[in-house]
């Protein structure tokens, strides 16, 4: 479904340096009639280890089919989707589908030691899901250590033919946005989870680094090219794919208009400059109405979301072209001077709901505080109420509901939410100087408001058209609210700083899940 031949990398060198940028072209939005009987839509996908040079400089990559980035799966509201998922790793993953709910299917949720076990070596397994109520921009990656960090990821779009934007774009372009390392990311996290690193992240320790020992340079043709057609309108779907890394998306001259923020539309809200942080999807409207020319698409990284090293990264860079114009240089800076808070997400006081709802008060409050301090053995961890996740890789938690034991240990940071349909308030109190973004597995939830402080302003908490996502960023030194309804039974997760969400699990067990998911714990204790 995916014009694979059209993938194209943005890159931008410095020095030895080089970071990149990749989208993905892929078709229009396809008209569909509201008689559209869904399809179930099968995908046939190899992870193996493949030496490729993303940016002009060979290593060795984590790849869906050998292409980094994956195939863009493509797919309309209510299908089927059959990701047959062949294991030629070396080493045990597992696929997560970023920003689908998984209702009825929380075992296909993909998440190893907790939704599922690994899929072994040289093993197929096959996740099966409908997206019966969902649409937009989302991806799918490895969820198993750092695998989707090495290349092992790819777009998810999911078709509305309801979409009430359709009429008002002519094509679409995907662009994924990703901080790609030199080292094999195994490597960085072995570097990072030493008592020598200091709680500096990864990113730090490789933003220094030169390619790869034995690495062969690979000439390229240059910066990428985006085909423009004077006057048309495209929708751009931007996903932040990073490790760590937040940007700021823009296109010289060209106005964005908002129109969707995972998944969820949006009111028209014109910007110039895109702030987008880790695993965070939205889709802008460019309309090509400046005069037939060259003109620089670019993507900066929020450096004081970085340690002091990244003052050195360069702004990536691509070339909008269009029809017409000539090709030669590399067009003239003409960034857009708005001045952006960096490390905190799009303002939610602008970013709006296409349309509104009434939201239900909440029946519970949990606030938990972020903090990073060293443990017992003087590594640095992350620590939620002063509690850091370690998990059961013998016995994934979903499993232990099925079979009815107790997940009780502090280090499992598991909350049990028993009623249906409770109206849940979380407040996160950051009290490191870091932004963190925050993704919860099988919810979306509405973004109530968000502060600098360790105090959360109650009484300034926006109740009446706050905005709907599943990913969003706790400030620096501050804390974000957010409100979801706990109406989704299964196991699911609070993740970047991992707490587990454990559904309604007298109802779990009335589920039955696919032998072939069972399996997998059982070639476990072969």
């Amino acid at each position: 479904m995916t014009n694979n031949k059209n993938n194209k990398a943005i890159h931008s060198t410095h020095g030895n340096e080089r970071y990149k940028i990749l989208p993905t072209i892929v078709s229009p939005t396809p008209i569909l009639n509201r008689g559209y009987e869904p399809n179930t839509n099968i995908f046939d996908f190899t992870i193996e280890k493949v030496t490729l040079a993303p940016d002009g400089f060979t290593r060795q990559l984590s790849t869906v089919n050998g292409q980094y980035p994956g195939p863009t799966i493509e797919v309309n509201k209510g299908d089927r989707i059959v990701m047959k998922v062949n294991n030629k790793l070396g080493e045990p993953t597992a696929i997560h589908a970023h920003g689908m709910l998984q209702r009825g299917t929380p075992w296909f949720d993909g998440v190893p030691w907790m939704a599922q076990c690994v899929i072994p070596d040289d093993y197929e397994f096959t996740y099966n899901f409908t997206v019966s109520d969902q649409v937009g921009t989302h991806w799918y990656h490895a969820h198993e250590t750092m695998q989707y960090v090495d290349g092992a990821f790819g777009a998810l779009i999911i078709h509305d033919p309801d979409d009430p934007y359709k009429a008002e774009y002519d094509e679409e372009i995907i662009v994924m946005l990703n901080d790609y390392h030199h080292t094999n990311a195994q490597v960085l996290l072995k570097q990072f989870l030493t008592p020598e690193s200091k709680g500096v992240e990864v990113r730090k320790i490789d933003i220094s680094t030169k390619a790869p020992p034995g690495s062969k340079c690979v000439d390229n043709a240059g910066l990428a090219k985006f085909e423009f057609v004077q006057n048309k309108k495209y929708r751009l779907r931007i996903i932040n794919t990073s490790a760590f890394s937040a940007f700021f998306f823009s296109i010289d001259k060209h106005e964005m208009e908002v129109i969707e923020a995972d998944g969820e539309y949006t009111k028209r809200n014109t910007i110039h400059r895109l702030p987008i942080n880790v695993a965070q999807r939205y889709s802008v409207i460019v309309t090509a109405n400046q005069p037939v020319d060259n003109y620089i698409m670019r993507s900066e990284f929020q450096k004081k979301c970085m340690p002091d090293a990244a003052a050195s990264l360069p702004t990536i860079k691509a070339i909008v072209h269009y029809e017409g114009a000539p090709d030669g240089p590399e067009p003239k800076d003409n960034p857009w001077s708005d001045s952006l808070t960096e490390c905190v997400d799009l303002d939610h006081k602008t970013l709006q709901p296409l349309k509104e709802e009434k939201i239900p008060e909440p029946t519970k409050k949990l606030e938990l505080k972020i903090a990073f301090h060293k443990n017992t053995t003087g590594v640095v961890k992350a620590f939620l109420n002063e509690s850091s996740y370690i998990p059961d890789i013998n016995f994934p938690s979903l499993d232990k509901i099925f079979k009815g034991q107790p997940i009780n240990e502090t280090s499992a940071n598991a909350y049990v939410f028993n009623k249906d349909g409770e109206v849940v308030d979380i407040y996160f109190v950051n009290t490191d100087d870091g932004d963190h973004p925050f993704h919860i597995h099988g919810y979306q939830f509405w973004v109530l408001g968000t502060g600098d402080g360790d105090k959360v302003d109650e009484n300034n908490l926006n109740t009446h058209n706050p905005i709907k996502r599943d990913t969003t960023t706790v400030p620096a030194s501050g804390w974000i609210a957010i409100r979801f309804v706990s109406d989704n039974p299964g196991w699911h997760l609070e993740s970047g700083l991992l707490m587990q969400l454990i559904t309604l699990p007298d109802e779990i067990l009335k589920m039955h899940p696919p032998k072939e998911w069972t399996k997998l714990c059982e070639l476990g204790e072969r």
